[in-house]
């Protein structure tokens, strides 16, 4: 009697199940800051300025190339634990205020108004007083001035670097340009290249007093 031999079917080939791709999480250190670090570029920056360092010179003191530096203060890099603790040394603060987590005191510095009068007279012209509103030789990128000017211009043109800004607190002030004279009353508000030629003056008899604001970059 003949066998009859019957083929099995192939069993369908398991399907295999498609791998989603998952983006690692980059290191620590040179991935874009998050929310928490993006503060941390600004203060490297401001307290770079402050105590007058270059950013070659804060490389050097961290002991990292000058580009890091600046990738940091612009806040295209994150630092790590222990870039940030060599930057809180270097720039003489601590690392819960270069990330925002402590004030620093010596952030925040008040003038009070008693300590701004008579303020003391400048050379040219003898008349202006003026009264200097931030602390120490050393504030960052920018002076600021309570200044009383007399009724005379003086015979000296001024001329720095950077900007001016003058804001008149009370009384009318005329600002001299060589070719131009700019007259501010309480409220007006005046700013110019350093570059330009330029003497101030109050006009009248009443006493004026103007904010001055010069910035050093």
């Amino acid at each position: 009697m003949a066998t009859r031999s019957t083929a099995r079917s192939p069993r369908p080939a398991a399907s295999v199940p498609a791998v989603k791709k998952t983006a690692r999480a980059a290191a620590p250190d040179g991935d874009t800051p998050g929310p928490a670090f993006q503060s941390v570029g600004p203060r490297i920056k401001a307290l770079r300025r402050l105590r007058n360092m270059t950013v070659e010179e804060l490389a050097d003191a961290v002991g990292v190339h000058k580009a890091h530096v600046s990738r940091l203060e612009r806040s295209l890099k994150t630092p790590s634990i222990h870039i940030l603790a060599r930057l809180a040394k270097a720039l003489g603060t601590s690392m819960g205020n270069l990330v925002g987590e402590t004030l620093d005191k010596a952030d925040i510095k008040v003038t009070r108004g008693t300590e701004l009068s008579p303020g003391y007279a400048v050379a040219e012209p003898e008349q202006h007083r003026i009264a200097p509103l931030l602390h120490g030789a050393s504030v960052g990128s920018f002076e600021a001035f309570i200044v009383h000017p007399g009724q005379s211009g003086g015979n000296i043109q001024a001329q720095h670097e950077g900007q001016e800004m003058l804001y008149v607190l009370a009384g009318t002030i005329d600002v001299i340009f060589n070719e131009r004279t700019e007259r501010l009353q309480a409220g007006d508000c005046i700013h110019f290249p350093g570059y330009l030629n330029h003497r101030i003056a109050r006009v009248g008899r009443a006493q004026a007093r103007a904010l001055l604001v010069l910035s050093t970059d």
